[in-house]
């Protein structure tokens, strides 16, 4: 009896201390917020330039995630159409709960004969808005009614991000905490 009772203590503990949670983000989800967004158009006061962003998607794959877009820059007599193809992170903020794909190269120039025209800069138009929400652990703590009352904490410990073909994959590992 006495070693059946720690054989299930034991497979108790085991579970509370690998525990995770789990989040999916879709490279259909990331392109649906994209689409949405729309094509953006910048006017430059300060050198009468105009930046047109077209048709910005993501293609996510097993060890990557790219961002495409076909930029367009005009000025007076000058029309630029670059196609535009630069690498995203993942990074996951465990104290607010999100994830965030920023860029690792976000600046675009455009140079006509060797000479600078002017540059744009992509994590300024899309990285505050491609953030998303972290897996929602709603409950902080349960109770437990055995012999004495208990209280048990739910505490995130970690993340890791896996890039799966076609989407992002937010693991977030959690442990539980006795408090008497």
């Amino acid at each position: 009896m006495i070693k059946h009772l720690l054989l299930v203590f034991f497979i108790f503990l085991v579970k509370l201390n690998s525990s995770t949670v789990s989040l999916t983000i879709s490279e259909d989800l990331i392109n649906n917020y994209l689409d949405t967004v729309g094509e953006y158009k910048y006017y430059s006061k300060r050198d009468k330039s105009e930046w047109i962003v077209q048709n910005p998607h993501v293609k996510v794959q097993n060890d990557e995630i790219i961002f495409f877009s076909k930029v367009i820059y005009k000025k007076d007599l000058v029309n630029i159409k670059k196609d535009v193809k630069r690498n995203l992170k993942v990074k996951y903020d465990l104290d607010k709960n999100n994830v965030k794909l920023v860029f690792q190269n976000s600046i675009i120039y455009m140079e006509r004969r060797g000479k600078r025209l002017g540059m744009l800069n992509l994590k300024d138009l899309y990285e505050p808005k491609l953030i998303f929400n972290g897996p929602n652990l709603k409950t902080k703590s349960f109770k437990i009614n055995l012999i004495k009352r208990r209280k048990v904490f739910i505490n995130p410990n970690f993340a890791e991000i896996i890039l799966k073909e076609k989407s992002i994959e937010l693991v977030l590992n959690i442990s539980f905490k006795d408090k008497r």
